[in-house]
């Protein structure tokens, strides 16, 4: 095994060797796929991870042919988000307004029987949303603790007249099935334990349109442990939306990468999103593998460099970079 994986790398694989399941040794072979470099020295666990994954994946599906499905979703954009929360606190409404998705929307509990994805734009990138079944302790359906360790990300979505009592039930739920979701910017109180999968997550507060929204948030503030941020959103007037997209970006912790040609100018509409402390080289590896093979050395324009600066397969990278990539 290479010496060059990051630690997150090592916890996944910790979580892996001690998972039971396979639904638990599948989220932990997918996060350990997502999180390895990707380079000429990685191919050989790359293929043991993907091979790992596949047969898993064979195991799960082979008992619903004909009929079902699995229920996995492959992530897409900067990130995947996964909104858990109980029934009817506006997280199909959230989805629907922001991706343009069209998940069953009414005002009866547990109206979202499947995941529903949606891209989410966020200025020139876009972030995938998964609008999850509600769980809580009278219903839930099992499969969605398998989309909560793949995500990236938890939206932890409550109401704002009974957020607090959300919160904490939503928690106690994951927790039951050894899944930790902490504030986004926090630390996990579950250490290194390999049995437990730890997630971020955002408070995503709706119904900030209805009346006394703003004591109850108020009041919600003043209760909560002081980690806890607050998103207060409105799917009916817009209240937050902006914003709550802009800070889940910052929460994935990717970076956005523009590419250029010798002689033309960058390709601003389609960055390409990597992991922060991502190298030229990984950058060449997600364009295309040849390239990331015949890389000889990068130009680069932005923060950190002076403009047209050569540099290096091994420098890292930094927001808004722009990169043109020189072959051997």
């Amino acid at each position: 095994m290479p010496t060059n994986v990051p630690p997150q790398y090592r916890e996944a694989e910790a979580r892996y060797r001690a998972a039971v399941s396979p639904e638990d040794k599948l989220a932990a072979l997918e996060e350990m796929l997502r999180i390895m470099p990707k380079h000429k020295g990685t191919d050989k666990l790359q293929a043991d991870v993907k091979a790992r994954i596949a047969k898993l994946r064979q195991h799960q599906e082979g008992p619903r042919k004909g009929g079902g499905h699995s229920h996995v979703i492959a992530g897409e954009g900067a990130g995947q988000v996964a909104l858990v929360g109980p029934p009817n606190v506006g997280k199909s409404s959230l989805v629907s307004v922001l991706t343009g998705a069209e998940p069953k929307v009414a005002d009866y509990p547990y109206t979202t029987i499947e995941p529903v994805p949606g891209m989410m734009p966020v200025e020139d990138v876009f972030v995938q949303l998964i609008d999850l079944p509600a769980i809580s302790t009278e219903h839930v359906e099992p499969w969605v603790f398998d989309l909560v360790r793949r995500a990236d990300i938890l939206w932890i979505v409550v109401e704002s007249g009974g957020a607090l009592d959300g919160l904490e039930s939503i928690r106690s739920l994951l927790a039951a099935k050894h899944i930790e979701v902490y504030p986004q910017g926090g630390s996990s109180a579950a250490g290194g334990d390999p049995a437990w999968v730890r997630k971020p997550g955002m408070l995503v507060v709706t119904g900030m349109d209805r009346p006394g929204a703003a004591d109850n948030l108020e009041i919600l503030r003043a209760l909560l442990e002081a980690p806890w941020p607050v998103h207060a959103v409105s799917p009916v007037n817009g209240h937050g939306l902006e914003a709550l997209g802009r800070e889940t970006f910052e929460a994935l912790d990717v970076i956005r990468i523009y590419t250029k040609e010798p002689g033309k100018p960058a390709d601003r509409k389609r960055p390409f999103t990597l992991p922060r402390g991502a190298t030229v080289a990984d950058l060449a590896e997600t364009i295309h593998r040849e390239l990331a093979q015949g890389l000889k050395f990068a130009r680069i324009w932005g923060e950190g460099v002076f403009d047209g600066q050569q540099v290096q397969r091994d420098h890292v990278l930094a927001e808004g970079n722009v990169v043109e990539l020189h072959l051997m």
